[in-house]
């Protein structure tokens, strides 16, 4: 009786860490901070700036537009 409840015991253990794990992989693969919207790299890519209303406003605020795709603050030089 005492080995199963031992048993009982480290199996919740290893679904507990391997969930834990899981999670952590999960929290891994979200968008870089930090990314350029698409409208806005192919403007740069040909020396503009991007013409959106919404890209202009985020970048007076040193941010890039959520709106169309780009993700957190631009990364500071």
């Amino acid at each position: 009786m005492k080995f199963v409840k031992v048993l009982a015991a480290v199996a919740f253990a290893v679904a507990l860490s391997t969930t834990l794990a899981l999670a952590a992989d999960k929290a891994d693969k979200k968008a870089p901070p930090g990314k350029v919207a698409g409208c806005c790299a192919k403007a740069a890519k040909d020396g503009k700036a991007c013409d959106h209303a919404c890209c202009v406003e985020s970048a007076k605020g040193n941010k890039n537009c959520e709106k169309c795709k780009g993700t957190n603050e631009e990364k500071k030089k």
